[in-house]
């Protein structure tokens, strides 16, 4: 008989929203449960370990940064970052920092063995204070593109910050006018800002890491490309 309830806990919220947006990790492990053979065991492993939170480094890190969260929307929306991040970024090239100041690289969820360790251009941390904003989540980001130089190509780069707040429910009047000066504040000082309501980040964390994510990475490389475009001789 197929159990219908709803997942209840933060965990089966994030496990259902993974299926309903896969991994090519998570894909590469059903096929091997299906008796085909995956292109990489270890990618297969990695993915299932980070998503399952299984007995791995990368899972333990997970998991110890998890227990630091304060609640259960910050705990699920993490774990959707960390998954989502991977995706956007190179392997080995995403950096997750704790509450506790614990830095680790978590495996692509394409992880690929022996691969050197490459510079981060995607850091997220979490329970930052700027000003008088309290920050659930901020996400750095630095995208590069090359001028079309003679010599050696020239790297230029650009980076930006993303600053997630989640919401404790519905504002009145005078709270929501209070959020709408502290996202300008955040703003004028060149972050980025989104803001997820409980229902949204429970309705599918992945999606609302995914959309946070590609608000940021969009707006990166627009500026990147700009930088580009106005260099004499490009």
């Amino acid at each position: 008989m197929v159990d219908r309830r709803r997942p209840q806990t933060w965990r089966e919220r994030f496990i259902a929203a993974l299926d309903a947006d896969p991994s090519p990790g998570l894909e590469s492990w059903r096929w091997a449960r299906e008796g085909e053979e995956p292109c990489d065991e270890l990618a297969v492993n990695a993915a299932w370990d980070l998503v399952t939170q299984h007995a791995s480094a990368e899972a333990n890190l997970l998991n110890h940064a998890l227990r630091l969260l304060h609640s259960e929307m910050q705990r699920t929306l993490f774990a959707a970052l960390v998954v989502s991040g991977a995706r956007v970024t190179e392997i080995g090239a995403l950096e997750v920092v704790a509450p506790d100041g614990r830095r680790w690289r978590p495996r692509d969820l394409s992880f690929v063995p022996g691969r050197e360790p490459l510079p981060a251009t995607m850091r997220i941390r979490c329970h930052q204070e700027i000003g008088r904003n309290q920050i659930d989540f901020m996400v750095w980001y630095q995208h590069e593109e090359y001028l079309n130089a003679e010599s050696e190509p020239v790297p230029v780069r650009a980076e930006r910050e993303l600053a997630i707040v989640i919401e404790s429910g519905p504002p009145s009047k005078a709270e929501a006018r209070a959020e709408r000066a502290k996202d300008l504040e955040l703003a004028t000082e060149g972050y980025l800002v989104v803001r997820f309501g409980r229902s949204d980040i429970w309705r599918s964390p992945m999606t609302c890491a995914a959309e946070a994510l590609r608000t940021l990475v969009e707006s990166t490389r627009f500026d990147c490309e700009a930088l580009v475009a106005a260099h004499p001789g490009t």
